[in-house]
């Protein structure tokens, strides 16, 4: 069984999605299939925000509880993608969150 230790850093969650690819037989997915995979994840994501936020017609809509549970279900959908496809290129997500976000910080943008 693959475990995710209590607190864990972003190489924590990078090491558990590729063992988790691995006990499931997914580490040969390439890179453009994983991108594809996520794309699709993203759409059940928009969705779920979509819904949580009422903006559809259903008759036997959920609670607020049921969708925000939705909501955070999709989002790990999606991060579990999107730490495949760092792994598959190796990039360590918590590096290039902190440079990013380091460059962020000193940028401006126009509203």
């Amino acid at each position: 069984m693959v475990h995710l230790p209590e607190r864990p850093t972003m190489q924590d969650f990078q090491t558990f999605v590729h063992e988790m690819e691995a006990h499931h037989g997914w580490l040969d997915v390439d890179l453009v299939q994983n991108c594809f995979l996520m794309g699709e994840e993203m759409g059940e994501l928009f969705k779920a925000i979509r819904q949580h936020n009422k903006l559809y017609v259903d008759t036997t809509a959920p609670s607020d509880a049921e969708t925000i549970a939705h909501v955070a279900e999709e989002i790990v959908d999606v991060f579990n993608y999107l730490a495949a496809i760092a792994n598959r290129l190796d990039i360590d997500l918590e590096d290039a969150f902190r440079k990013k976000n380091a460059r962020n910080m000193t940028r401006t943008w126009s509203t």
